[in-house]
């Protein structure tokens, strides 16, 4: 099996964020010193946290907040709010 057939594989499988660390992989001559089982490992991996992220935006997604790009450290601390940052 050649490494293109086995990307394609992984694309129609909906495994993008792995085809394209594979890719990255087999690009970069240093990964060739890495182990296999690293290397494998990394690649599982990206496409883990790549799913975990989608998840985590669509739900940000259907929640329809009403600033979904809200974050803590955007919290404005004046006086005029009266929100306690130690709280």
């Amino acid at each position: 099996m050649t490494n293109q057939s086995t990307i394609d594989k992984l694309i129609e499988m909906h495994m993008t964020s792995m085809a394209d660390a594979f890719r990255n992989q087999m690009q970069d001559i240093s990964m060739k010193e890495i182990p296999f089982d690293d290397r494998f490992g990394m690649i599982v991996d990206i496409e883990y946290t790549s799913r975990k992220n989608s998840r985590l935006k669509r739900l940000i997604k259907n929640a329809e907040f009403e600033q979904p790009d809200a974050t803590i450290a955007a919290v404005d601390y004046g006086h005029n709010r009266k929100v306690n940052r130690h709280l």
